[in-house]
């Protein structure tokens, strides 16, 4: 009885010895202020991921087949030479007054190719975070990376059918223009644009699951408003405008004055498509940060 006496004597005093006001310990937790350069800085740190998702989607594509890589290759062959019966032999249609039946279905390749870069990276896009929950609810990943590994991997893939182009272009003309040199940068803006709307759309995708259905549409219609069957110059001046506000119409006819007429780029459409490609690619990713805080939530 006497130790736990003493015991208790010690206690009380220690009690008594201590401060009147000892802070109070806080019970709420602040959230964490994360700003748009944080974000950026921190999809920079990742960009060897979007390497290896970009690679592992390419891979992706032709597994099990039987030609396997071939097919990048193989693909833009096919498609060339069904072009050129079609619109050079069959139907026999120049593409505009100076060119001849032989060329039409390098111009429309030409055309072709942005557009498919385009197109295939923005329809990904819309279910891209929907495809991959695990991603988004369960692992502390950068989430801007998935729309842009779609627009890394069609760039990859068409680059190919690019140099496809590029020798066939060579043996139906002879020759190869020095102003080839000009076509990355006319690239640059394409890429732009399509990460911006990639962004954009894969958002909206989630929040909106009748995105990608409104967008199949839209790129039909798309496809036609953009000068890849016809010259721009065909175009009737009252939709000019159109074609004004349409980076991928400046894109593709800048493309072709390179390649084929080795003529230098349009440099005052080249400022104004690629002032819209990056107003695109900067309000793109501005919405896509701001809201993917919410996708676990929303999926």
């Amino acid at each position: 009885m006497a130790a736990i006496f003493r015991v208790f004597i010690v206690t009380v005093a220690q009690i008594k010895e201590r401060p009147a006001s000892l802070p109070k310990a806080k019970t709420e937790i602040e959230p964490q202020k994360i700003s748009l350069w944080d974000d950026l800085a921190e999809f920079w740190k990742q960009r060897t991921v979007l390497v290896l998702l970009t690679k592992r989607d390419i891979s992706s594509r032709h597994k099990g087949s039987m030609l396997g890589k071939l097919w990048p290759i193989l693909h833009p062959m096919g498609q060339l030479c069904i072009y050129t019966f079609v619109f050079s032999i069959i139907l026999k249609i120049k593409f505009g007054t100076s060119s001849s039946t032989e060329n039409f279905a390098i111009y429309l390749m030409t055309g072709m190719i942005p557009w498919a870069i385009f197109s295939e990276s923005v329809s990904r896009a819309c279910t891209v975070i929907l495809e991959n929950p695990n991603l988004i609810t369960k692992v502390v990943f950068p989430t801007e990376i998935l729309p842009l590994v779609n627009v890394a991997s069609a760039l990859s893939t068409q680059a190919l059918a690019f140099s496809v182009l590029v020798v066939s272009s060579f043996l139906v003309t002879g020759q190869i223009h020095s102003t080839i040199c000009w076509i990355p940068l006319v690239i640059v803006p394409l890429v732009f644009f399509s990460a911006g709307l990639s962004w954009l759309l894969a958002s909206l995708g989630v929040f909106v699951r009748d995105t990608r259905h409104i967008l199949n549409l839209t790129l039909q219609a798309g496809m036609y408003a953009t000068p890849i069957f016809y010259p721009t110059s065909s175009i009737p001046s009252e939709l000019k405008w159109i074609a004004q506000l349409n980076p991928l119409a400046g894109i593709i006819d800048d493309l072709r004055r390179t390649l084929i007429e080795g003529r230098s780029p349009n440099w005052e459409s080249f400022l104004a498509y690629s002032a819209i490609s990056t107003t695109v690619l900067v309000l793109g990713l501005i919405f896509f940060l701001k809201t993917k805080r919410t996708f676990a939530d929303v999926m």
